[in-house]
């Protein structure tokens, strides 16, 4: 058999696609672990922020000396990077063989065909239309994960005025609830106990496509797999939550208390110019509903500082806002622009100085709130799903609560897939330590 390296950057579905990529070589290649080892060597690529595509090319760029000593080794770049390169990327990167969009990689085993009939290099970055994804089931040799993510849509229909994505993914399309329940089901048979719902706008699945459910009645659906323990879904955008979806929270069992819900900017004057399409007011009055609905949830958010024409003032409603909704975690970013993206042509940029130090005082805020959330665990008994020695401490084991903690801590061996009770005794920044108490009965039958 040959062998394939696979380097993902980015976001959630960029891994899951990755998954999809080694599904569809799996006749003729198998996994390995350094690109020295590789037959071929895909990068898969993520655009969204200038530093992860500065990365990419620091990567590819360095694998010309193994091009170089094996000609016949094939280079490909696939992904968010190679939609909005296209053919411009050869120029950059001659060595590469194949450029492939994030549609394109279902057609990986065509393009690696001409490029062994010599008709490369490949440049798939075509967005088709009626392109649905291809049910490709998961196959898993030699482990079980208890995990997994399924992409139940493409693209975004949003046209935030900062975000690439609608022209690297295109449009939404929402997979039919027959193929996303058919690769839960397969997921489930294979061990894996958890599954995490992908899509740029989950909540606006199946809006656009005659016969298909809400995005909450497909959560429900998918929630009633047996042997399913856990459900989460990411990302929300927050004009799109609405009340049939909040009550998953509370009704659901299986759905768990966690929502990441981008505010992006505290400012109505900043999130009417990233074309957001909420107010404040609108975001504070959905967290307000979801806690009245599921008080113990906990809130994930991204936000973007130094957006073009953002003032001291903009700034400081976005502190405001986090002091309000005290978010358990945020992902955070100074804004850069990005090609296609439409406030790369405003006028009124942040200095990068100023980007700099507004991204250092929202960190000193999130800290606080974070390590005073995390220290309010301590002492409580939290249900934990154990995924395996913890990366830090192999001689910890590792998991996290419905809350979406990670929790470290001492158990006996056997106890990976398995739901357990930790009592939570410390904490640091990031995560909780605990001392197990105990298996729980899972709360429905086994695959």
């Amino acid at each position: 058999m040959k062998k394939v390296f696979i380097r993902t950057f980015g976001c959630q579905m960029n891994e899951y696609d990755s998954e999809r990529m080694l599904l569809l070589l799996k006749d003729e290649y198998v996994p390995c672990a350094e690109p020295k080892e590789a037959d071929l060597i895909l990068v898969n690529t993520c655009s969204v922020r200038q530093k992860a595509e500065e990365k990419v090319y620091g990567l590819v760029g360095r694998l010309k000396h193994l091009k170089r000593s094996r000609p016949e080794l094939v280079i490909g770049v696939c992904g968010c990077v190679a939609q909005q390169e296209g053919e411009k990327l050869l120029k950059r990167l001659p060595h590469v063989d194949l450029v492939l969009g994030p549609q394109a990689v279902y057609r990986l085993p065509e393009a690696l065909a001409k490029v062994r009939a010599g008709e490369g290099p490949v440049v798939d970055v075509e967005f088709r239309k009626g392109f649905r994804q291809p049910l490709v089931l998961p196959e898993f040799d030699g482990h079980r994960p208890v995990k997994a993510f399924v992409t139940i849509m493409q693209g975004c229909d949003n046209f935030c005025a900062y975000c690439v994505v609608p022209h690297t993914r295109g449009r939404e399309v929402s997979r039919p609830p027959e193929e996303i329940l058919a690769e839960v089901e397969c997921l489930v048979r294979q061990g894996v106990r958890e599954v995490t719902l992908l899509g740029q706008n989950v909540n606006s699945y199946g809006r656009k496509e005659k016969g298909f459910p809400s995005f909450a009645a497909l959560l429900r659906e998918v929630a009633s797999i047996p042997g399913l323990w856990r459900v989460r879904f990411t990302t929300s955008h927050p004009k799109d939550l609405d009340e049939e979806l909040m009550r998953c929270f509370a009704e659901v069992p299986e759905v768990c208390e966690h929502l990441h819900l981008p505010v992006q900017a505290g400012s109505n004057r900043v999130l009417a110019r990233m074309n957001r399409r909420y107010t404040r007011e609108e975001y504070l009055e959905k967290v307000r509903r979801l806690r009245e609905i599921c008080p113990e949830i906990a809130l994930t958010t991204d936000i973007i500082v130094g957006f073009p024409g953002e003032t001291d003032e903009d700034f400081r409603q976005t502190l405001s806002l986090l002091e309000e909704v005290r978010y358990h975690e945020i992902f955070s970013f100074k804004y850069s622009d990005r090609p296609l993206a439409r406030s790369t042509a405003f006028e009124d940029k942040v200095p990068e100085e100023e980007k700099a130090r507004r991204l250092a005082l929202v960190h000193e805020l999130q800290n606080r709130i974070t390590r005073e959330i995390n220290e309010s665990y301590i002492g409580r008994v939290e249900e934990v799903l154990v995924e395996g020695p913890s990366p830090g401490n192999p001689e910890l084991l590792t998991g996290r609560t419905r809350t979406n903690h990670v929790v470290n801590f001492e158990g006996p061996a056997g106890l990976k897939g398995q739901l357990v009770h930790v009592l939570i005794e410390g904490c640091g920044q990031h995560s909780l330590r605990g001392r197990y108490l105990e298996t729980v009965n899972p709360p429905k039958g086994e695959a």
